[in-house]
C-alpha cells in the first residue's frame, strides 16, 4: 500500500470519524431527514407466494402450505463477530475504531458492515418448505424488524419478540405446533417454549444462540457493552449515518458478503484451505443460490434506498445488543444452577428437542449442543457432517428427512405415505 492510498485511507477514516460525532452530539441528522428522498419499497419475492396477517399494529408476512400437524420455521440471519474475528473479517472498518479508541460507540463488529438487515429471512427454507408441506402444515415467517414484516419502532428484546411471536401464532389460530429456529430464532424459540409450554409440541434447535462456552473471555462482555441508547440513537434511521454507512457498503459490500460465506476469517490463517471460518462450509448449488439471491437483492435492488432498510438496519443492532447486553456466553459459562435466565431453565422444556449443529459451524462448535441434550429433559443431538453455520441449505435433503422423522416419530404418522 503505497503512501497516497495509506494517506486517503486515514483521512476517509477520519472523515468518517467526524461525521459520525457530528450526528452524535448534533441535530444535523434530523435536518437531512427532512430533505431524504427514499425509494419505493419492492417486497422481497420469495419462492412461494407471501401472504400476510395483521395483528397488534404489525403486518405479518409469512408463506403457508401443507396440511396435518402444524411446522412454524423461524429464519436466523442475526450474525454476531466478536472483535477479534470482525477484525479479520473486516479489518478497513474495524480499524477506524481501533485507532480512535471508540468501537464501542461506532460498533467495530463485522455485522456493522455485513449484516445490513438480517442475511436469511423466509428464504433460509427454500429447500425445505415444499417438501416438509407434503407431510406436515408448514408456516416460514418473517419475523418483525425483518424481511416482509412490519419493522416497529421497539426495543427488539427477546421477551418482546417473543410475544410478537405469540401475537402471529394466536391471529393464526395456532395450537400444538413444532418450533423450528436457527440461530436468533433458536433462542427465540427456546424462550417462547419456556413461556408458553402447552403450545409447544417440538422444538428444533439448529445452532441456536447464546450456546457457546468461554469462561476466561467472554464474562468480559458482562460489563463491555456500549449502552442500550447509544444503538437506539444510532440507527433509527438517521439520515447522515445511515448514508455513511450505505456508501461503505456500496463500496465493499459484495466482496465482504462474499467472505462472510465462504472465505477464511482471515488470510493470515496457516491454512488457506482450512474451511473453518465459514459460513457455508458444503458449496452446494443451494448454497450457492442462497447466497447469491442474498447479495442480489441487496445490492442490485434499491433495497439500501429504503425506509425500509435503516427500519432492518435499526431492528438488527438491537436485537444484537440485546444479547450482546446479557451476554448469555457468559452465563452459561459460569453454569449457576441457580439463575433464573433461560440458558438454564432449559432444563423446564417440556418439548421432546431435536438439536441440529453444522460440524463446522465457526459461530458454535458442535460440542457445545452436549450442554442442551444433557439439561433438556429429552432431546436427541444430529450432527451435520458436511454443514457449517446453515444445515437447511448445506444439506437439505438430509435436514429434511431429519425433520420428518423427528415430527413424524412424535406424531406417529411416519408409516403414513
Amino acid at each position: 500500500m503505497n503512501r497516497k492510498k495509506i494517506a486517503l485511507f486515514i483521512s476517509s477514516g477520519l472523515l468518517v470519524l467526524v461525521l459520525n460525532a457530528a450526528c452524535v452530539s448534533t441535530r444535523i441528522d434530523e435536518q437531512l431527514m427532512k430533505v431524504r428522498h427514499y425509494q419505493p419499497y419492492q417486497p422481497r419475492e420469495y419462492f412461494e407466494p407471501t401472504q400476510y396477517i395483521s395483528a397488534g399494529g404489525i403486518d405479518y408476512a409469512y408463506l403457508e402450505k401443507g396440511q396435518g400437524p402444524t411446522i412454524i420455521l423461524l429464519h436466523g440471519g442475526i450474525v454476531t463477530f466478536d472483535i477479534d474475528k470482525s477484525f479479520l473479517v473486516n479489518p478497513y472498518w474495524d480499524f477506524v475504531s481501533i485507532i480512535t479508541g471508540l468501537g464501542y460507540v461506532f460498533p467495530m463488529r463485522a455485522q456493522s458492515l455485513i449484516h445490513f438487515g438480517a442475511i436469511s429471512t423466509i428464504n433460509t427454507w427454500e429447500f425445505n418448505f415444499n417438501e416438509l408441506s407434503e407431510k406436515f402444515h408448514v408456516i416460514a415467517l418473517d419475523l418483525p424488524g425483518f424481511g416482509n414484516s412490519s419493522k416497529p419502532d421497539t426495543r427488539y428484546t427477546i421477551p418482546e419478540m417473543t410475544q410478537y411471536l405469540d401475537q402471529f401464532i394466536e391471529a393464526k389460530g395456532l395450537k400444538n405446533f413444532y418450533l423450528v429456529g436457527q440461530d436468533y430464532s433458536g433462542l427465540l424459540a427456546i424462550d417462547y417454549a419456556l413461556a408458553f409450554p402447552d403450545k409447544v409440541a417440538g422444538l428444533v434447535l439448529i445452532s441456536p444462540y447464546g450456546t457457546a462456552s468461554h469462561p476466561f473471555y467472554y464474562p468480559v462482555h458482562l460489563w463491555w457493552h456500549y449502552p442500550r441508547w447509544i444503538a437506539r440513537n444510532a440507527y433509527r434511521g438517521k439520515a447522515a449515518r445511515v448514508d455513511i454507512y450505505r456508501n461503505v457498503l456500496k463500496r465493499a459490500g459484495k466482496s465482504t458478503y462474499q467472505k462472510l460465506f465462504y472465505q477464511p476469517e482471515s488470510k493470515w490463517t496457516e491454512d488457506t484451505s482450512s474451511q473453518y471460518g465459514r459460513l457455508i462450509y458444503n458449496d452446494t448449488e443451494e448454497s450457492k443460490k442462497f447466497v447469491d439471491g442474498i447479495i442480489k437483492y441487496k445490492f442490485e435492488t434499491d433495497w439500501i434506498n429504503t425506509q425500509e432498510f435503516a427500519d432492518e438496519l435499526y431492528a438488527t443492532h438491537l436485537s444484537l445488543q440485546d444479547v450482546g447486553r446479557k451476554d448469555y456466553w457468559g452465563i452459561i459459562a459460569f453454569r449457576d444452577e441457580d439463575r433464573t435466565d433461560w440458558i438454564t431453565r432449559v432444563r423446564l422444556i417440556k418439548a421432546p428437542t431435536l438439536i441440529i449443529w453444522g460440524k463446522y459451524d465457526p459461530l458454535i462448535s458442535p460440542e457445545e449442543a452436549g450442554y442442551l441434550d444433557h439439561v433438556i429433559p429429552n432431546s436427541v443431538v444430529s450432527v451435520f457432517e458436511k454443514s457449517a453455520h446453515y444445515p437447511m441449505v448445506e444439506e437439505s435433503e438430509l435436514f429434511n428427512a431429519e425433520i420428518i422423522r423427528f415430527a413424524c416419530g412424535t406424531e406417529g404418522i411416519c408409516s403414513k405415505p
